[in-house]
């Protein structure tokens, strides 16, 4: 179980209530690791947490919520990262840019497997829709910060999402493979496919 010794019992400030959504989320994340999406409950997540059930829903309503409040704070922590690799190195060339779009996904392989299930698991709900207009805030806030015009930007930023998921898909189907087919198969490292399919898709914008 996961909750700090220090927490307390019940929590009623601002701060104390955003530690323990925090609580929460990290504790959803270190079930998905093990549990597939569909096998894993609100129960679980409240056990893990430590919680009573009644009070994780104050929290997050349904399980699809709280997988979205995780997605969403992976992507606003990678887009942050993003944003100040953009500033500090100021890349102009279709490889550099890919570089530090590469770069910045490193450490984010939580991320991408929490991509594969966004479409299995909300379709086109209402959540869904939210989701992608936060997303879309977001490539707004980065685009101005590529050499590109701003639809070029967002292309390159919606091309860097789907490279994600299917890389991070294709990688996932292999390690899941039998060891004598596995061995008989190339090696993916998703990272550096999503760096090169990056560095081709740059490349041919620029012509």
């Amino acid at each position: 179980m996961a909750i700090s010794p220090t927490r307390p019992a019940r929590a009623r400030s601002p701060e104390e209530k955003r530690l323990r959504r925090g609580d929460i989320l990290r504790a959803a994340e270190r079930l998905w690791t093990t549990t597939p999406y569909a096998e894993l409950s609100m129960n679980q997540v409240a056990r893990e947490v430590a919680l009573a059930k009644g009070t994780l829903y104050l929290y997050f309503q349904t399980k699809e919520e709280l997988f979205l409040a995780l997605l969403t704070e992976h992507y606003q922590a990678w887009s942050a990262q993003l944003c100040v690799l953009l500033d500090e190195r100021a890349p102009q060339t279709p490889d550099e840019v890919a570089d530090a779009i590469t770069e910045s996904l490193r450490g984010y392989g939580a991320m991408r497997r929490l991509q594969l299930l966004l479409g299995g698991v909300l379709g086109g709900s209402e959540l869904a829709v939210t989701f992608q207009q936060q997303m879309q805030a977001m490539m707004q806030a980065t685009a101005p910060r590529l050499p590109y015009p701003h639809a070029t930007a967002m292309r390159v930023l919606m091309h860097t999402d789907a490279l994600c998921v299917g890389w991070q898909h294709l990688s996932e189907q292999l390690s899941s493979m039998d060891s004598q087919v596995k061995a008989t198969l190339p090696m993916v490292d998703a990272e550096q496919e999503i760096r090169t399919s990056l560095r081709a898709l740059l490349r041919y914008l620029g012509d």
